[in-house]
């Protein structure tokens, strides 16, 4: 039997060193991070040798071994994930464990304010501001962590983002928001994606939010994380960049939009992005509408978000993830 171990371990340390692409396990940990308004919980997904062993948090069914030891003696990429608007890091849990188990440490920060099972905002001037900073938050408190710190590459980080997600991601790859852009755009042409709409459970958070500046988004100085290598975005929230926004993101990107755009609109949002970049990006268009790039929905929670959960007739959404899951890895693995 020590025989066998042996000759596995060998023709698994042969095969990397040959330039095969990797292949591991995948280990989760949820952590709690602070910035300086809050704390959050932050989920990570990171390569492990030990065998998965699939567990239920709440609804979801993870498949990565809790507190699994991280691979000794490399340094994996890093992958951040920014959630869309009132989601939260279970939305991408299935792409979290396919980047873990092709070498990249995921992490997944819950923006507080704007994800599901939390109290929201305020106003939505707050989630803008917040949702960059969080993302930050996590991705500095993950490379300073004893447990992984010695396990990551510093110089190779990309980013992910989806819906609000994708601001998330553009701001902090340097994008410049105009609210102003926004604001007339949600006037004239509004869609229930890109504006937010009257809330009916006595929330706070107003169609004025999206129609007009706030002086906290005028003071505000989006912060910049100039180690972000390259980015994913996923029918990315946009309407708050014009034609001049994007001139300082010179990273390559990879741009998915849905092909019915009834909830988001593509032409001021993912469309806007693909003719803005600097450098053009890799556009792929996915059948379903803007709710597809979710991870499919646990029958408890299908039947009480069948906006979100539930897909036209001939849409396979747990296939086109596994297409999306292999072209992220393949992206990343080129550009980190």
């Amino acid at each position: 039997m020590r025989r066998i171990a042996i000759v596995v371990l060998f023709l698994v340390f042969a095969s990397r060193a040959l330039g095969e692409p990797p292949h591991f396990h995948a280990g989760v940990v949820r952590l709690t991070v602070a910035d300086n308004v809050t704390t959050f919980d932050t989920v990570v997904f990171y390569p492990t040798d030990d065998p998965e062993v699939p567990w239920q948090a709440g609804p979801f069914a993870v498949e990565a071994t809790r507190n699994a030891a991280l691979v000794a003696g490399r340094r994996f990429p890093v992958v951040l994930i920014s959630h869309g608007r009132r989601g939260s890091p279970m939305s991408h849990r299935e792409l979290g464990a396919a980047l873990a188990r092709a070498g990249f440490v995921a992490i997944l920060p819950t923006h507080v304010g704007d994800a599901s099972g939390s109290p929201p905002a305020r106003t939505q001037a707050e989630i803008l501001i917040a949702r960059p900073g969080q993302a930050e938050a996590a991705l500095n408190a993950v490379l300073s962590n004893p447990r992984f710190s010695a396990g990551v590459d510093e110089n190779r980080i990309g980013m992910i983002g989806y819906s609000a997600g994708g601001y998330t991601a553009l701001i902090l790859a340097g994008a410049k928001p105009d609210f102003s852009y926004a604001g007339a755009f949600c006037v004239n042409h509004g869609d229930p994606g890109s504006c937010p709409r009257p809330a009916t459970d006595g929330s706070t958070q107003r169609q004025a939010d999206a129609t007009s500046v706030s002086p906290e988004l005028i003071a505000w100085h989006p912060p910049v994380d100039h180690r972000l290598k390259a980015l994913v975005l996923m029918d990315p929230l946009a309407i708050m960049f014009d034609a001049s926004s994007f001139s300082s993101v010179h990273v390559p990107a990879l741009l998915y939009r849905p092909q019915s755009d009834i909830y988001l609109s593509s032409a001021r949002n993912a469309l806007a992005v693909a003719t803005g970049l600097p450098i053009p990006p890799e556009v792929n268009v996915v059948p379903g509408n803007h709710f597809v790039f979710v991870d499919p929905c646990p029958a408890q929670i299908a039947d009480s978000a069948p906006f979100v959960c539930q897909d036209a007739s001939g849409i396979d959404r747990p296939s086109i993830h596994r297409q999306i899951e292999s072209e992220v890895v393949n992206f990343f693995q080129a550009n980190l």
